[in-house]
């Protein structure tokens, strides 16, 4: 029997050792166990690395850190893919579109259907491997509500993940 979501890969990024710009790997994991089946990655940033990743799923939802300051720690926003041109790769690495564009090119089956979610973590990213309590206070409700979001974008196919996600 096949699990419900063995089509879905689920990435989170972050630095492991900057506290809250890792909430994307904490998140990850968090929405890898409500989703049975599901593959749940975690990398620092997104670069070739990914690709080796995402190669063979139907869906990737990818979950980072979003330090804008100017919403309440802990929302989540859910982006878009953007426009060819537009600049969003990081000085250490391609952007996504162009690992993207890459994998299509070589002919490898990459995923179709692609879910950004940022979490807002405010100014405040100390050392270390868990997050500030202010995050971490809000981070439940992040998760669940990412992970509702999902169900509904991506279809319902475990009416159990719900309650196993409130336990």
């Amino acid at each position: 029997m096949t699990e419900p979501w063995e089509g879905l890969v689920i990435v989170g990024l972050g630095n492991p050792l900057l506290s809250n710009d890792g909430v994307g790997r904490h998140a990850a994991v968090a929405l890898g166990c409500a989703f049975p089946g599901a593959r749940t990655e975690t990398i620092p940033m997104i670069g070739m690395d990914l690709l080796d990743l995402i190669i063979g799923h139907d869906t990737l939802v990818i979950v980072d850190a979003v330090a804008t300051g100017a919403d309440p720690v802990g929302k989540v926003t859910r982006f878009q893919i953007p426009d060819q041109g537009v600049h969003t790769a990081s000085s250490h690495g391609p952007d996504l579109n162009l690992v993207l564009a890459l994998g299509r090119s070589l002919g490898l089956r990459i995923p179709r259907t692609i879910r950004i979610y940022g979490i807002e973590i405010g100014t405040e990213v100390p050392y270390g491997e868990t997050l500030s309590p202010g995050l971490q206070a809000r981070f439940k409700t992040a998760v669940e509500s990412i992970a509702t979001d999902m169900r509904a974008s991506l279809g319902s196919q475990d009416s159990c993940a719900a309650s196993r996600m409130r336990g």
